[in-house]
């Protein structure tokens, strides 16, 4: 087995589901969890918890940039979704400072404005997209548009009901997955429409205009982007065909509406696609020489070589060790990535090779219950 060397000791968040029944999806996972459980992975491996905090299924967990605040994003299908926000101590110990209420359902991501003073909040289960006011420490304020966010016209789709109907139903209407900030630009993917909805951001109204949309392969299912650094390229996650898809990005004539994501390459994320599996979390290596996905179902991490012209070639496909990799994370410095496996309840570490992008487990098991999402502090 390999060995773990980090740079240093680093802290971590991991959010856990609390209460399965009120979820979009089913998870499996053979215990729940309480909250945010605090923890810390060694230079040599090891995991250790620092406490939890208690909150509903915090299913995403993102920073402010200035590391004074978390955003735990509250995922229930029962009610409106919320974020609960929290001040970070010194010892990383959290403190509830506010929660937003949602407009919409399975509250899933956040993205904040370049500029800060603003946060779009996307809500899966009805496709509700809020626009809402940031003041200067952080704090999310008042909501300063709203909108359902669909391509198709009256009569042509349906809201799913309840999560049965969901299961089998996946892209009768439309479900917004996440939010991305490029230029003039918001990009929203929607696993329910097959589409990447591209916005203009109005900066001084602190609004979105709908520009127009891109649509992706039939039954597709885009799910996330990662955005390369130093490259006009994005990567798309295709959660229903476990693909990635390469997009240029056209920033030319901002003053007309065109699309200004163009798809490139499509990309498997499986050895064989003949099972059943989706994916799900997308993320480039800190130096942006790797993409990194995981497979929920086929249970492992794909890992895409980055090509000159940002294209991905397939290196490998590693099993993760555990059941349903919902999320992962690569170590700040890039040695090892920590995979939360939900319906096994555990985590699993891996060391990875800085020059290949390659990983190996390292036999390291910390269990934990129902692990949904990992944030280094």
């Amino acid at each position: 087995m390999a060995q773990i060397a980090l740079d240093q000791d680093y802290n971590f968040y991991i959010g856990t589901y609390s209460d399965l029944d009120v979820l979009a999806h089913q998870p499996y996972a053979p215990t729940t969890g309480k909250g945010i459980h605090i923890a810390t992975i060694s230079k040599d491996g090891n995991v250790s918890e620092a406490g939890t905090t208690p909150v509903l299924n915090p299913a995403v967990l993102i920073p402010h940039p200035d590391r004074s605040l978390l955003y735990g994003i509250v995922e229930t299908i029962k009610s409106n979704g919320s974020v609960v926000q929290f001040n970070v101590g010194e010892d990383n110990t959290l403190t509830e400072v506010g929660t937003f209420e949602a407009s919409g359902k399975s509250t899933c991501y956040l993205a904040l404005s370049p500029e800060r003073d603003i946060a779009i909040v996307i809500n899966y289960w009805d496709a509700i997209i809020d626009v809402v006011e940031v003041d200067a420490d952080g704090k999310l304020g008042e909501v300063v548009q709203s909108f359902k966010q669909l391509c198709r016209k009256d009569g042509e789709w349906r809201q799913v009901e309840y999560r049965e109907d969901h299961w089998e139903n996946r892209q009768v209407g439309p479900h917004a997955h996440c939010a991305h900030f490029w230029g003039n630009w918001v990009f929203i993917p929607d696993l329910g429409e097959n589409a990447v909805f591209q916005y203009k951001y109005n900066k001084d109204e602190k609004r979105l205009v709908p520009d127009t949309y891109i649509k992706f392969e039939p039954g597709s299912g885009p799910r996330h982007m990662a955005m390369h650094p130093t490259l006009d390229i994005c990567y798309v996650s295709n959660e229903l065909f476990n693909t990635v898809c390469v997009a240029k990005l056209d920033a030319s004539d901002p003053e007309i509406s065109k699309e200004r994501l163009i798809p490139i390459q499509y990309e498997s994320t499986l050895e064989t696609r003949d099972q059943v599996s989706y994916v799900s979390e997308i993320k480039l290596s800190p130096d942006a020489r790797f993409l990194y996905v995981s497979n929920r179902g086929d249970n492992s991490l794909a890992i895409f070589k980055v090509l000159e012209d940002g294209k991905l070639e397939r290196i490998d496909v590693v099993p993760t060790g555990g059941k349903f990799p919902r999320h992962f994370a690569l170590t700040p410095c890039g040695k090892a990535v920590i995979v939360a496996n939900q319906d096994s309840s555990n985590l699993t570490l891996f060391s990875r090779d800085l020059e290949t992008g390659l990983i190996t487990a390292t036999g390291q098991t910390y269990e934990l219950p129902a692990p949904n999402y990992i944030r280094f502090a």
